[in-house]
């Protein structure tokens, strides 16, 4: 179940945040719950997803997009996700978690993540392909970017990044077209 009363917690507390430039990073302190964990007794990769857009939602509100969202009757979405686990999170363990834009194209922005345990080693890492949406379309960025007052040029995003997003722009969709095709070829 999505952890609604967490969620209204993590946004009341970014109210209390002083306010910042969409460009610059945003780190939120969270601790892994009993609840938050698979049978194995570590942070399940369903909610590490969660707890990074509860890192999402902060920086959203501290950087004035949230007050946007509803002005304008926007939305967010997820377009695609990266991740990298490398390091357990166990129950009541305390960790941050660092967000900040990479870069962004025409349709996209591209915002990082990583969750680091006390002892600053990261225990993930994850880049998701985000937009703001407007009647089930996506709102040009620099639509997005001008509301946001963003007039820094569009950071240069790393080399891993541009490959993903290369890589992504090979990939078919809808999936697995051809190995359906292929299949009912090969069965008439």
């Amino acid at each position: 179940m999505y952890p609604f009363v967490r969620l209204a917690h993590s946004l009341i507390k970014s109210r209390r945040m002083p306010a910042m430039s969409p460009l610059d990073p945003h780190v939120s302190q969270h601790r892994c719950w009993p609840l938050d964990c698979d049978i194995f007794m570590e942070m399940n990769n369903g909610r590490i997803l969660t707890l990074y857009e509860m890192g999402r939602f902060q920086a959203a509100v501290r950087m004035g997009l949230w007050a946007l969202l509803k002005e304008r009757k926007w939305g967010l979405t997820v377009a695609g996700t990266s991740i990298r686990y490398r390091r357990r999170i166990t129950p009541f363990e305390t960790f941050e978690t660092r967000t900040r834009i990479a870069t962004w194209d025409e349709r996209f922005v591209y915002i990082e993540q990583g969750m680091f345990k006390k002892n600053g080693e990261c225990a993930s890492h994850v880049l998701f392909r985000t937009a703001v949406v407007e009647k089930n379309r996506a709102v040009p960025t620099d639509q997005l970017i001008a509301a946001l007052g963003i007039t820094a040029p569009r950071p240069e995003p790393a080399a891993w990044v541009q490959n993903w997003i290369a890589a992504e722009a090979t990939r078919p969709w809808p999936p697995m077209q051809d190995a359906a095709e292929e299949r009912l070829s090969i069965a008439s």
